[in-house]
């Protein structure tokens, strides 16, 4: 393979699809991606953009029905992407893989209620959000709140629950190309482990009585239209669908809204069902039901249409459509927005992964002020923002005593950091600053080695190229393009903080810290597109 075909992160070369998803059908990926981290898909990301090769995202399968075609992209994959952790007593941190199972049992150990509903659940917890999933009178929009999100350009954003869920299996995620990357949960709730217990068992009771694992299946067909009254599956059981094949697919005698895969299943078998199913709704309804299911790959236009579903035409054939892709190469890129551009933004998460070990609430944001080119022509201006918002008092409760405003060792106080990297000659930047004004700034040649010229700390050094802001709320610094350019070509980012007392945060958070905390690891800092 050629060195320039190598992924930025852990990946598989065709790979049979229908060996992952649940469903059991679908062709062979050129690529099957695995990123280990958010800094990782996001390098993938920014790898891909020159390339433009065709990208989907996966999850567990549970929901996807793949094309019988080969895909000739990147398919990615968040197997790898399964940590989880308490960052309070009610707020539990859920990377995009994380099984629904997975986080039931995790309510259990914790005797927490609400999410009891989410036990053998197919599927992990960043599609759930993204679609809004349901059932047993449980929604997971009434337990989130706030998503990690990552744009294909590489924007890394908050977002608050208000923003994304749109109602009934419905979301803005749903219409944009942004990547559920991590999801924060609340439960204040408190159930006894028996309590939980019991329920768990008896929704996994009833989907045993329901047969839902019976053959590989993707559960719901089609969404319930609640104007009609009743449930898809009550329409398609009156219609007498219940056992009806084609092919190799087969709606279940049991829920006649579920189509199984009997074994030999093609996806266009599982989509003439379903046109034939949504056909004969109509008639009957007058109302043509939203498929739930989701279509990825290249399929023939004429069912995709029929079954409701939004495509992009193939460029050699006509009669194929593309279905569910993140990106494609038809795709043009979207302008940016006006500026300030939005680079990164997220709460701050422990160091280490684990519960309760850093005070929560506290978000960091980068910023773009301006492009490059306006950058270049006034390079004195503030080119990046970087801000520490939301203050906590426990985080920020050892302060220093110092009149002066540049304090050196300023990290054995609470103190917010940034990390600047990207520099070709793996020399890197750090900022630190408290609520109250001091700061200090480094410039590093390699890990933890002072740039030659910058081993004696001076404010000097500095001058006209940080500029200290704050506000109601806030602190942070603004950084010139005189300073950042050396690093523009690959800028890579992390923020950072610490109490003073051994407590460390980050974000993005990382995968693999190293004992004990070390910052001081460009290979694991963000990357981010400047415009």
């Amino acid at each position: 393979m050629s060195a320039d075909l190598i992924l930025p992160c852990p990946f598989e070369t065709e790979v049979s699809l229908a060996a992952r998803a649940y469903y059991g059908i679908g062709g062979t990926a050129r690529f099957f991606a695995m990123p280990q981290s958010v800094a990782e898909l996001s390098t993938l990301l920014l790898w891909n953009r020159p390339r433009r090769f065709p990208l989907a995202l996966m999850g567990s399968g549970s929901n996807t029905l793949f094309s019988d075609a080969a895909f000739p992209g990147i398919v990615i994959s968040f197997e790898k992407m399964q940590h989880l952790c308490w960052l309070s007593d009610d707020e539990l941190f859920c990377e995009a893989g994380v099984d629904n199972t997975a986080i039931a049992q995790e309510l259990l150990s914790a005797e927490k209620g609400g999410g009891e509903w989410l036990y053998r659940l197919p599927g992990q917890i960043g599609a759930t959000v993204k679609m809004n999933a349901r059932c047993f009178g449980g929604e997971v929009s009434q337990i989130t709140a706030g998503i990690q999100t990552l744009s294909v350009d590489g924007q890394l954003q908050w977002r608050s629950p208000e923003e994304v869920f749109h109602g009934y299996k419905h979301t803005s995620l749903m219409e944009t190309p942004e990547i559920v990357v991590a999801v924060l949960l609340r439960f204040p709730q408190r159930r006894t482990a028996e309590e939980i217990r019991l329920m768990m068992e008896g929704h996994e009771a009833e989907r045993s009585r329901r047969h839902h694992f019976g053959f590989p299946s993707c559960g719901s067909t089609f969404k319930n239209n609640y104007t009609l009254g009743r449930s898809s599956g009550h329409i398609f059981e009156e219609l007498g669908f219940k056992g009806v094949r084609e092919g190799g697919a087969m709606v279940s005698e049991h829920h006649a809204n579920f189509i199984y895969n009997k074994g030999t299943a093609s996806a266009e078998d599982v989509l003439r069902l379903a046109a034939r199913m949504r056909a004969a709704a109509l008639e009957r309804t007058g109302v043509a039901l939203e498929l739930e299911v989701q279509c990825i790959g290249l399929f023939d236009d004429e069912l995709l249409v029929s079954t409701g579903v939004s495509s992009i035409p193939d460029r050699q054939d006509a009669s194929k459509g593309w279905s569910g892709l993140l990106c494609s190469p038809e795709q043009k890129e979207a302008l940016p927005a006006l500026s300030p551009w939005l680079l990164m933004q997220g709460p701050l998460v422990g160091y280490f992964g684990l519960d309760r070990e850093f005070p929560a609430g506290v978000q960091v944001k980068v910023e773009q002020l301006i492009s490059m080119e306006e950058a270049r022509m006034a390079p004195g201006a503030p080119f990046l923002r970087w801000t520490t918002e939301n203050i906590n008092p426990d985080l920020f409760s050892l302060q220093p005593i110092s009149p002066a405003a540049f304090t050196d060792e300023l990290w054995r106080y609470s103190v917010s950091e940034l990390f600047i990297g990207g520099a070709a000659d793996g020399s890197y930047l750090e900022f630190e600053m408290t609520p109250a004004g001091h700061w200090v700034a480094l410039r590093f040649a390699a890990p933890r080695r002072r740039a030659e010229g910058y081993e004696r700390l001076s404010p000097e050094r500095w001058c006209g190229l940080v500029h200290l802001i704050a506000g109601e709320g806030f602190f942070g610094m603004e950084l010139s393009w005189a300073l950042l350019e050396p690093f523009s070509r690959n800028l890579t980012v992390q923020c950072c903080a610490s109490s003073g007392k051994g407590e460390y945060g980050s974000f993005p958070w990382w995968n693999s810290p190293s004992s004990p905390a070390d910052f001081h690891q460009p290979d694991q800092f963000f990357r981010v597109a400047l415009r």
